[in-house]
């Protein structure tokens, strides 16, 4: 069976974008923010995979969402969602615990293969 997905983003049509793509496959759980995703990572049913937009992504406290999930699930796969003009923004996430970035706009068949890879 596969093991569900996480995606936060900002981005509207990128979270909309991903449920078309990733929907028929897998288990979703789908948040508006990068913040929420963390309060997700301490509850019983984990994500095996995290799709993240690289926007908003500090914490209440300042820090980095990605390092503070690397730091509570040491083995979560987080994948940043990075815009083409941001980046540098998408390198630094990688930096902070992000296992892999993938620049905006998404390609259905690099999503599928990096869902495949970390989700089965």
């Amino acid at each position: 069976m596969p093991k569900t997905i996480l995606i936060a983003d900002t981005n509207e049509i990128s979270r909309d974008l991903l449920k078309k793509i990733l929907s028929n496959t897998y288990p979703l759980i789908i948040l508006e923010s990068p913040s929420h995703a963390l309060k997700m990572i301490g509850e019983k049913k984990k994500p095996a995979l995290v799709f993240m937009g690289t926007n908003n992504s500090l914490n209440a406290d300042g820090e980095n969402i990605f390092a503070a999930m690397r730091k509570q699930e040491p083995s979560l796969i987080i994948i940043a969602l990075g815009d083409q003009n941001e980046e540098d923004e998408a390198i630094e996430a990688v930096r902070k615990g992000a296992s892999g970035y993938i620049i905006k706009p998404l390609n259905p068949h690099e999503i599928m293969s990096m869902a495949a890879k970390s989700a089965m």
